[in-house]
């Protein structure tokens, strides 16, 4: 399975994520900001898998670097499916490497986008 479905997968198996954005889980895609009235999640990931922790001239592991993104007209229900999404990447082995915290007034949008970077052994190393 890749990266994007074990990461959707694994927001679909918590209960305040569904209870609070189920339907609204996207893959790149962005929402209109002149009318949200729902709490969406954008998984972005913002580099390719890069070949990390070599041995005897051959890759080891998979570095991926993405941005998740939580909007909503709510703060404390973006703070808490914000760090809900922390947990999970931390258990997917995932790490928090910065991020932006902002509130459009304009249109009362909270928006906390977190990037995680995460080395995953590759499935492969067995038949080298």
């Amino acid at each position: 399975m890749d990266m994007m479905n074990r990461i959707y997968n694994a927001m679909m198996d918590d209960n305040y994520i569904i209870e609070k954005a189920y339907g609204r889980i996207k893959y790149y895609e962005y929402p209109p900001t002149d009318n949200l009235t729902e709490p969406h999640i954008i998984i972005d990931p913002l580099d390719t898998p890069t070949a990390a922790d070599f041995a005897d001239d051959t890759w080891l592991t998979d570095d991926y670097l993405y941005q998740i993104e939580v909007w909503s007209n709510n703060r404390l229900v973006t703070k808490g499916l914000a760090d809900r999404i922390r947990m999970i990447m931390w258990d997917l082995g995932f790490r928090q490497s910065g991020g932006i915290d902002e509130w459009d007034k304009d249109y009362n949008i909270f928006r906390d986008a977190r990037r995680y970077r995460g080395k995953v052994y590759r499935t492969d190393l067995g038949s080298l």
